[in-house]
This record gives structure tokens, sequence and C-alpha cells, in this order.
């Protein structure tokens, strides 16, 4: 947990009563808060409010802080109690309440190497120390304006040291710690309610062998509506500034800055319930660094929607939309869409879309060249439904672009899908069927063209395939979400070029975790002067028994003509595909088998896999969870390899009183790979949870092993936090 969860919602605690908040800390009511002396001045009960806080059990900052938080609401309270003496509620303050926070945080790693003597170890320490406060309150009236008010205020203490075969270097920081969230909504049961907002948060991001990041995050604005059935209008502005600061040794990571700027109106007129009219302006601004990336964009969007028939049940909706971006990437859109959808009866329905576009696109990269693009694109699809047992549907289409100068693509084709359902003595049957046939024609010359921040995540064994052909592989970039991480090829993950497809790896050990979301940039070429046919069967059986037990089947056959064959825009891959596998379920238990039989031109393979998980929970409250999975994979010519990964994990929580509880976590990795290396790996943790009145205790361990033929990896993590609410 960070400074920032303070802004989460708190668990549940006897928040006090208004009388008890406004009482003096020496246990005076709100009445005898302040008096008048024999001199004639006005004295509070302030002053003795903070000797008192100062002489508790907090000292230092905490104590500090709590005196202010008591003389704030003993100034709240004599300033409600003096108006109400004259029958005014001009200003009242209602669910007062804070807390105070310890923590405490700290990571090591070491890396020593098998085949030399390099060892590097890693070591980083934070204390913090805050104070939270939190009210709520109206003026006059709720419905005239509500606010509610927030604030953490604290230090903190950072440390960082680095020992790299012997050689240290140190570095830390003592700051400032303050976060704030404050919101008033005026007017909110009228036509025209107005919420403006305020916000400070600061959060701690560990990441895999790397210094944690420290991101503070800025964000303001305000939302206007004009609550109207005939002309429904809202105004939304908002800014965020969000600065990432590695907790790093000087020199070997830049801070990053993500500014965010969105201005959007919208307006519309409902001639009818059925029939209406709306438009939209948006404007964006969008910053980053030190990856520089940064536009300005406007974009307008016209939008009519028309229900019509006896009842209403045909559709229509018509789009205008204009976007113009300026910055790292330029681009000019405008677009035009027509989307009718027709229910002919209670079975049979169709639609039909229409829609062209004129686009003209710059590039990041000085490689990538201006892409004036004017494309049209028509589809047709009609389903049936037969009761509920069978749903039928057939669709055709056609998409022509032309690529200024020189590049023209035409692309048509259909496919038919067919959903089968029946209930049998025995349980469930499912079934389907699809078939396809796409023609691609390209007419020109090959094409640069770049793909920007394609978001892709890790699932352990199998790889990401970027969605664009014919890459650079040379030109590809990954990145974390956070912008700022940029990781390296050979020791974050690896490459491979399938045909003309690439496949990227996670390499074990490396910064990116199993299951982490990337962003990666490329370039690929598009184009030449070719013709590429597909023709595509699947199909599928399940039958789901009573018994929790379900076999089901898979098949794929898939044919690819290109002409000429010497085309280098494209590969041809032919398929023939078999997966059959078992199920079993209950509540608690899943158990699966399947074998996969893929026989391809480009990326054929053989692939097994088992699984199992079972969730448990005690008569006394405890609960349990294991999973496991073993993969086999033997991927076969032209790209001969062979992967094997068992993963195992195991979670239990226990109960000890109502309020104390220990939580335990167990994950183990084996993998093996011919075109890599072998790796191991357990992850080990324990955390505890202690309720104690108003104080809350956290606290947990994290041990992680990891290993490969080269390195070998150890890690540890504590984090202890205290809250004492008030």
């Amino acid at each position: 947990m960070t400074g920032s969860s303070f802004f989460q919602r708190r668990l549940q605690q006897r928040r006090p009563t208004r009388h008890e908040t406004y009482r003096s800390l020496n246990g005076s009511n709100e009445h005898t808060c302040c008096a008048t002396d024999r001199s004639g001045h006005r004295r509070c009960a302030c002053g003795r409010a903070v000797l008192n806080a100062s002489s508790g059990h907090l000292s230092g900052l905490s104590g500090f802080l709590l005196a202010g938080a008591s003389c704030l609401f003993v100034v709240a309270g004599c300033s409600t109690q003096s108006a109400r003496s004259y029958g005014i509620r001009s200003f009242e303050l209602t669910d007062l309440s804070g807390h105070a926070d310890f923590t405490f945080r700290h990571r090591e790693r070491e890396q020593k190497s098998k085949t030399g003597k390099s060892k590097t170890r890693t070591e980083e320490t934070i204390f913090e120390e805050s104070i939270g406060l939190e009210t709520e309150g109206f003026v006059f009236h709720p419905n005239i304006l509500e606010f509610g008010l927030a604030g953490l205020f604290g230090l903190v203490q950072e440390d960082f040291r680095e020992v790299v075969d012997g050689r240290q270097r140190d570095t830390g920081d003592d700051g400032d710690l303050y976060e704030y969230d404050l919101h008033a909504r005026l007017f909110k049961k009228r036509e025209f309610p107005l919420t403006v907002f305020a916000q400070r948060r600061r959060g701690l991001v560990p990441r895999p062998f790397l210094p944690s990041l420290e991101t503070t995050t800025t964000n303001y604005g305000l939302t206007w509506q004009y609550v109207n059935k005939k002309t429904p209008t809202s105004l939304q502005f908002s800014h965020t500034d969000a600065r990432l600061s590695p907790l790093y040794v000087a020199g070997e990571e830049d801070d990053g800055r993500q500014r965010n700027t969105e201005l959007r109106f919208e307006t519309g007129y409902n001639f009818t319930d059925h029939h209406t009219l709306s438009f939209q302006y948006e404007y964006e601004s969008v910053d980053e660094e030190p990856f520089d990336f940064y536009y300005d964009s406007d974009e307008i969007l016209l939008t009519h929607r028309l229900a019509f028939g006896s009842e209403h049940q045909h559709r229509l909706r018509s789009e205008l939309n204009y976007l113009n971006q300026r910055g790292t990437v330029d681009l000019e859109r405008v677009r035009w869409r027509e989307d009718l959808r027709l229910k002919h009866s209670g079975t049979l329905e169709s639609q039909v879309v229409f829609e062209a576009l004129d686009r003209e696109r710059g590039g990041r990269s000085d490689d990538v060249p201006i892409s004036d693009e004017r494309s049209y694109y028509l589809t047709g699809l009609l389903r049936h439904r037969l009761y509920e047992s069978q749903t039928s549907q057939i669709r055709l289409f056609v998409r022509q672009q032309e690529f200024e100068p020189d590049l023209d693509i035409t692309r048509w084709g259909g496919n038919v899908d067919i959903q089968y359902r029946k209930t049998n003595p025995w349980g469930v049957l499912h079934a389907d069927y699809g078939f396809r046939f796409e023609r691609n024609d390209h007419d020109g010359k090959a094409r640069t063209s770049e793909t920007i921040d394609e978001a892709h995540s890790f699932r352990d064994p199998d790889p990401i395939v970027l969605g664009s052909r014919n890459i650079d592989v040379s030109s590809i970039t990954i990145r974390a979400e956070d912008r700022v991480t940029y990781y390296h090829r050979g020791l974050d993950y690896s490459l491979q070029t399938i045909g003309n497809v690439v496949e990227i790896r996670r390499i074990p050990g490396g910064r990116i975790v199993d299951g982490q979301t990337v962003l990666i940039d490329y370039l690929f070429s598009t184009g030449g002067t070719y013709r590429l046919d597909t023709l595509n069967h699947r199909a599928g059986i399940r039958q789901d028994f009573e018994l929790g037990i379900t076999p089901y089947y898979r098949f794929e056959w898939q044919d690819q003509s290109l002409s000429p064959t010497s085309a280098t825009g494209a590969i041809a891959d032919d398929i023939t595909a078999h997966l059959v596998g078992v199920e079993y379920q209950t509540p608690a238990l899943r158990i699966f088998a399947e074998y996969e039989d893929r026989d391809s031109t480009i990326n054929p393979f053989i692939s097994t896999r088992v699984g199992a998980s079972l969730t448990h929970r005690f008569e006394f409250g405890a609960e349990t969870n294991f999973r496991a999975r073993w993969t086999e994979t033997r991927h076969g010519v032209p790209n001969e390899r062979d992967i094997e990964l068992l993963t195992l994990e195991g979670r239990y929580r226990h109960p000890i009183t109502e309020n104390l509880s220990v939580e335990s976590t167990v994950l183990y990795r084996n993998g093996e790979d011919s075109a890599s290396d072998d790796t191991e790996g357990i992850d080990v943790s324990l955390a505890l949870e202690w309720f104690i009145r108003e104080t809350e205790i956290r606290m947990s361990i994290e041990r992680n092993e990891f290993e490969d033929a080269f390195t070998s990896n150890d890690s540890m993590a504590a984090f202890v936090h205290i809250r004492r609410g008030f």
C-alpha cells in the first residue's frame, strides 16, 4: 500500500457523531469551545487541543499534524455553533475523520553470474509517516453546494544502494508527502448541476529488477450538465499531469512526465423518443517524456439516430466524423458511416453498413512517408434464429483502398456461420461450423507504414504475435505501460521471424513478468503486386454431460493460393489442425487435458496441455486455492523448437480471529526450451492483517529465487503499514 491508499475506500469503522466531532480534545463540548475572557478577548480551546495532542502517543510530525487537525475540527465546530446561535445554517461540516499512517518498505535483489565472477546487489528502503484528514459538508443547503475535502500530509525518506562487483553507489532523498482530494457539486437537483474537482495522488510502483517508480499525479477539472429531455447538454474539462521518478542511482534512468488535457462538449436534440440528432466536439492535448511524443487534436462527430417501423423495430444510425491531429504524428481524417439494421420478424434480421474514408497520415519516423488513403467499405449481414437451438448468419463484404501515389488494395469475400445447441437426456450438445472465402488483390509498389502503441500481454508459454506482416524487426521498440521503462532484446525478450510473422517471447528472469501488458512500436511493409485467395473451414462439437464431464473436438482447414508464387508481399499458409480435449468441472474443482496437432506451411506444431484448479473453503473460515498447468509444444520444420513449461500456484488464507488473518502464497515455475535456456524459479510470500479497534496493521514478506544457465537471482521484499484512525 502507498500513501495514495488514503483515497481508496476505508475499511468499515465507526464514524464519530456530529456532537463528538465538534467536541474539543480536553473533553469539553461544542458549546464551551470558545469564551470571552475578562479583557473582552474571544479565546477558543484550540490551544489546549494542540497541547493535549502533542503530549499523546504520537510524536514529531504525527503529533504536530494531529494537533493541527484537532484545531481545525474545533474551529469548524465553533464556527458552526456560532452560526446556529443566530438561526443560520450557512456552513456545516459532517463526517469529520482522520488517520495517522506509518509505512515501511524494503527490497533487496542479488544477481550472480554462473559463467564469471560478476555479482550485482541492490537495496531499496522507504519510510513514510503521514496524517490524513477528511470531511464533507455543505453551504446553505446540500442541494445548493455540497463539497468534500481530504488531505494527507507527511514525510518520506528513500534510500537506494547498488553494489556491482564490489563497487558501491548510494543515493537517497528526504522530502514532503502531501495529497489532496477536493470536490464540490452545485445545484445537484437542478437542471444545470456543476461539479468541480482537484486531486493530487502519490503512488509507488514496485518493478521487477528495477528501482520502484514514484508517481505523482495532479488533475483538476469540471463537469457541467444541462438536464433537459429535449436538448441534453454537457461540458467536461480535465487536465492531468503525471510525473514518474524512478528511485535510481543518478544518471541511469530518466524521469518521465505525461500531460493530458481534454475538453468535451456534447449536445443533442430529441425530435421524439425514437428520433435524435447529436453533436460532439472533443479537444485533446498529449505530451509524453522522455518518449518524445506529443500532439493536439480536434474531433467533431455528428450523429443521427432513427428508429422506424410499426413498432420502431428498425434502426438507422448515420455518422459524420472529422479529426485533425497535429504533432509527432499528423493525422487528418473524414469519415462517413451508415448503419442500417432491419428486424423482419422475431427470427430474421439483417444489417447493412457503408463507410467512406478519406485519411492523410504522417509518420513519427523519417522513414515513413505520408500516407494519403481513400477507402470505401460495404458489408451486408443476414441472421436467422431457429427457436433457441440454431443461429445461422451469412455475411458478404467488399473494401476498396487507394493509397497515393501508386498502391490499390481490393478485398472482397464472405463467410457463413452456424451455431447449434440441443438439450438431450445426457446434458447439452453444442456444435458450430464456419466457412470463409476472401480475395485480396494488391496492385502497386511496396510502402512502409508504422504502428504505435500496439498493446499485448504476455501469457507463458505462448508468444506475442504482432498484428501486421512483413515487419522490420530492427524497428521494434517495447515499453512498459508507464511509457518510461524500455525493454532490451536478448535480456528481457527474444524475437523470432516465422515466414512473414514475428513472434515475441519474454525471457524469464528479465524485467518483464508473466501477465504483463507492454506497448510495441514497429515499421512494416504493405503493397507489392499479388493476389491472395483464402478458403477456410472451421467446425467444432462439445457435449456438456450433467456429471460435469465435457469432451470436445475442433477442426480447421485452410487453403491459400498466392499469385504470382514469387510475390514478396505475402506468404501462403495452408493449415490442417485438430484439437481434442476433455474437461471435468465441479463448483470447486476443474481438470482439463487437450491435444492439438496443427500442420501449417508457416508454423506447424504439436501441443499437449494438462491443467487443474481447486478452490476449497473450510468450515472454520479458511480458504485455499491451487492451480497447476503443464504444457509441451514441439514446433516442426522450418522452425524446430521444443518448449515445456510447468507452473504450480497455491494460496491459503486463514482467519485466526475475527480481526486477525494470515495469507500465504507459493508459485513454482520450471521451463525447458531447446532454443534457449532451461529456467527454474519459486516465489513465496506471507502476509498478515490485524484490526484492533481503530488501528489497522498490515505486514508482508516475499522471497523470490530464479535461475537459468547463466545467472541466479534472489530477491526479498518486506512491507509494514500501520494506520490509526481518529
